[in-house]
C-alpha cells in the first residue's frame, strides 16, 4: 500500500503528464476522496520545475471558486513533491471534445461560460493562467466544469514573464505567447476562444506538422470561421468567437465578463420567439428563478441573471 506522507492512500492512476502523475486517493485523516498530483521523481532535482510545482499549489490554494478545483495540501514524500486536491469524478473537456465534438452551440457556450467564470475569479486575484486548455478542465456528471492545473500561472505583478520564452500548449497559445512576448488576462481570453472554437468545430483553429508552424499560424493567420464546420453557429456567435481570436490583445474582449456578456447575447439571439422582457438581463439571485431568461442553458441563465444586480 502506497501511503503518501502517512496520510493519502494511492489508488488508480488518473493521468500522466510531462512532469507529474495524478492518482485517485483516499485521505485517511479526513476520510474523503482526493486527487494526488505527484511530481515525477526523476524531476525532483530540477529546481525550476519544483518551484513551478510549489507555485501551482500556492496559486490554486489562494482561490475559492466553484469552477476551480480546491487544493487541500502540499508536501514532500520519498524525495519528490505532491499536491492534494479535490477529486472530480468526471471527464476532461478534451475527452468530451474527442468523443462528441462538434457540440451543439448552446452546450459549447455553457461550458465556455464556466471556464470564463473561473477565469474572471483568477484574473480578479491578479493571476494570469497562461495555459488554459481543455485537458485542464474536468466536467462532472452534472455538467459542472472545474479548472485543475495552474502549473505555469503567474501574478500580473510578477516580473517573471520570461520575455522571449514560450509557456503554454501550442494549440491554445495566444499570438503574443507564440512570439515570446509578455502575457496578460487577454492572453487567457484568446486561449478560451480557441477552446470555444474547438468545441464548436471539432478541431482547433490552427494545426501543423510542428509546434513552430502552429505558433506561427497563431501569430499570422486568420482562422477559418467555425460556422464552416458547424451549421448551428449563428452570425452572432461566430462574431464572438472571432473577436476572442483577434491577434491584437486590445481588440479582444476587455475582460472575462465582457466575453460572457457577448455569449449571453449570442444565445439570446437564437431564441427570437421570446419576448424582450424574458430576455432582459437580470438578477443573479438564486431565489429570483421565475423571471430568469428562458431558453438558455443553465450556466448562461445563471450569468444572464447576473446583470440586473450588476454582479457580473
Amino acid at each position: 500500500m502506497h501511503l503518501v506522507d502517512g496520510r493519502y492512500k494511492l489508488g488508480e492512476k488518473l493521468g500522466v503528464g510531462g512532469s507529474a502523475s495524478v492518482y485517485r486517493a483516499e485521505d485517511h485523516r479526513l476520510r474523503r476522496e482526493v486527487a494526488i498530483k505527484l511530481l515525477h521523481p526523476r524531476l525532483a532535482g530540477d529546481d525550476e520545475l519544483v518551484e513551478r510545482f510549489r507555485r501551482e499549489a500556492a496559486t490554486a490554494a489562494g482561490l475559492s471558486h466553484e469552477h476551480v478545483v480546491t487544493v487541500y495540501d502540499r508536501g514532500e514524500w520519498q524525495g519528490t513533491h505532491y499536491i492534494a486536491m479535490e477529486y472530480v469524478a468526471g471527464r476532461s473537456l478534451k475527452s468530451i471534445i474527442r468523443d462528441e465534438a462538434p457540440l451543439d452551440s448552446g452546450r459549447a457556450m455553457d461550458l465556455t461560460v464556466q471556464i470564463l467564470l473561473a477565469a474572471a475569479a483568477i484574473h480578479d486575484g491578479g493571476i494570469v493562467h497562461r495555459d488554459l486548455k481543455p485537458h485542464n478542465a474536468m466536467v462532472d456528471g452534472t455538467g459542472r466544469l472545474q479548472l485543475t492545473d495552474f502549473g505555469v500561472a503567474r501574478t500580473r505583478a510578477s516580473d517573471l514573464t520570461e520575455h522571449g520564452s514560450i509557456f503554454g500548449s501550442v494549440h491554445y497559445l495566444s499570438p503574443e505567447q507564440a512570439e515570446g512576448g509578455p502575457v496578460s488576462a487577454a492572453s487567457d481570453l484568446y486561449s478560451i476562444g480557441v477552446i470555444l472554437y474547438e468545441l464548436l468545430a471539432g478541431r482547433v483553429p490552427f494545426r501543423g506538422d510542428t509546434a513552430v508552424s502552429v505558433a506561427l499560424k497563431h501569430a499570422k493567420e486568420r482562422p477559418v470561421p467555425p460556422a464552416y464546420f458547424n451549421a448551428s453557429v449563428t452570425p452572432e456567435l461566430e462574431t464572438t468567437v472571432m473577436r476572442a481570436l483577434e491577434k491584437d490583445p486590445t481588440r479582444r474582449f476587455a475582460d472575462a465578463e465582457a466575453f460572457i456578456e457577448a455569449l449571453t447575447e449570442a444565445r439570446l439571439a437564437q431564441s427570437p420567439k421570446e419576448t424582450a422582457h424574458e430576455h432582459r438581463i437580470g438578477s443573479r439571485d438564486h431565489q429570483a428563478r421565475d423571471d430568469r431568461p428562458r431558453g438558455l442553458p443553465h450556466r448562461l441563465r445563471h450569468v444572464a441573471a447576473g446583470r440586473r444586480l450588476g454582479r457580473v
